[in-house]
């Protein structure tokens, strides 16, 4: 019995083992079920060996501007990351090459088959060809980035080039790479945070009731400031100017401000110094004084010297006149003639002197006249700067009535109005 009893507890024992071993294997085999049946990531196409080469074409076109924007071209590409091969023609001349009437995907597949001279891949993953405009002319630079692989146009860009503008040469290219690059790894679409912000930006964030009770408040004002403000000229008839009596108001003890322009206005304050008269004189009057002044003091020289040589001609004409000789006695011709001479030589320097202080005066008269017409308009500008200056004074010192300030709020502005009238 006991020999029984034993055999059946170790029967039972082996039986309870052999059933957990069973249970454990069947776990083990639910668990490894899924990852069977599970299928393999899928690993990212590889990129083909093109697709950091760009192919550069000439530009057609005008040619300063079309070998510009191909080194500028040239060298973002490169600094992206890309390898960039010239092409030593342009898509009009390449597609006469492979005799296509026009320039589509068509053609350009067969431009891009004989690029590859007969191997299997194309040597460019991308093609950048266009059309270069003269600048200043406002006509369009325009520019294509191809992509030779999947067949398709990333972009076209249209340009106008100017010879201010420092902008577009480096804002074109960098279009040109972020296109590719983004054609290349596409952006996430928009998540619903930023789309609100986007809409956001225009419309602006909604308003309380509040506030748009407190703006509306704002317009109404602003009208009514508006309306009150006058429209009618102000009126300076009644200012007065005296030069004489204004002269000390508005004279000036430092020197005259010089123009840094000719649209700059002159400084007509007068100089202290110089007294109401002479103090309102501008620099081309004095020029004028002094022309005046060396025509007159010629004038009085020359005439001084023909007065002075009319001595010695009027004794050489007595002299002659008392010799008693004549031109027309042989025997007197010698002595006529010398004295003759004489007096014809003391005239004619005698007449020079008077003619050359008639010339003197009537050029002195003329720079006089011309004095008188700069020293008239020299006061009648000193007059209308005085007169401005006074008006200007009359209005500051509490004619200015009801000066108001109302606020300003448009879908464009924003700010603040002075309102006044006088």
């Amino acid at each position: 019995m006991r020999r029984l009893r034993a055999r059946t507890r170790t029967s039972s024992a082996a039986a309870t083992q052999g059933a957990l071993c069973g249970a454990l294997s069947l776990c083990l085999a639910a668990t490894s079920l899924p990852a069977l049946a599970a299928p393999a990531a899928e690993t990212p196409a590889a990129e083909p060996a093109n697709a950091k080469t760009i192919g550069l074409m000439r530009f057609s076109g005008d040619a300063a501007i079309g070998s510009d924007v191909r080194s500028s071209v040239q060298s973002e590409f490169e600094g992206a990351g890309f390898t960039v091969r010239g092409v030593a023609m342009d898509i009009d001349t390449a597609g006469k090459k492979v005799k296509c009437k026009e320039v589509n995907d068509s053609c350009l597949e067969k431009i891009a088959k004989w690029l590859a001279k007969g191997k299997s891949e194309v040597p460019y993953g991308y093609l950048v060809y266009g059309t270069a405009a003269p600048s200043d002319s406002g006509e369009l630079t325009h520019v294509t980035v191809y992509d030779l692989n999947t067949k398709t146009t990333v972009k076209e860009f249209d340009a106008s080039f100017t010879s201010d503008d420092y902008i577009l040469p480096i804002t074109l290219p960098r279009a040109m790479v972020r296109a590719v690059l983004e054609a290349k790894n596409p952006p996430p679409p928009l998540s619903a945070a930023e789309e609100l912000a986007l809409s956001e930006i225009d419309e602006g964030p909604a308003k309380t009731p509040e506030e748009l009770q407190a703006e509306a408040a704002a317009l109404v004002a602003a009208s009514a400031a508006v309306d009150e403000m006058p429209t009618e000229a102000i009126d300076t008839s009644g200012v007065k100017v005296d030069l004489k009596k204004d002269f000390k108001a508005f004279c000036r003890n430092e020197p005259r401000k010089k123009r840094e322009s000719r649209d700059e206005a002159p400084d007509l304050r007068p100089n202290c110094k110089s007294g109401p008269f002479w103090g309102y004189w501008q620099p081309r009057a004095w020029v004028a004084l002094g022309l005046t002044a060396t025509g007159v003091v010629a004038t009085g020289a020359l005439y001084t010297l023909g007065f002075v040589a009319r001595g010695p001609y009027k004794d050489s004409v007595a002299m002659l006149e008392a010799s008693g000789l004549s031109n027309t006695n042989p025997t007197d011709s010698a002595d006529y003639t010398t004295m003759a001479g004489d007096v014809t030589t003391k005239g004619n320097t005698m007449r020079k002197r008077f003619l050359g202080g008639d010339i003197a005066l009537g050029a002195t008269v003329l720079l006089a006249g011309v004095l008188g017409v700069i020293v008239s308009q020299d006061r009648s500008d000193a007059r209308k700067f005085i007169k401005t200056e006074k008006s200007l004074k009359a209005i500051s010192k509490g004619r200015i009535q009801d000066f108001k300030v109302a606020p300003m709020i448009g879908t464009t502005v924003q700010g603040a109005g002075l309102g006044f009238h006088f």
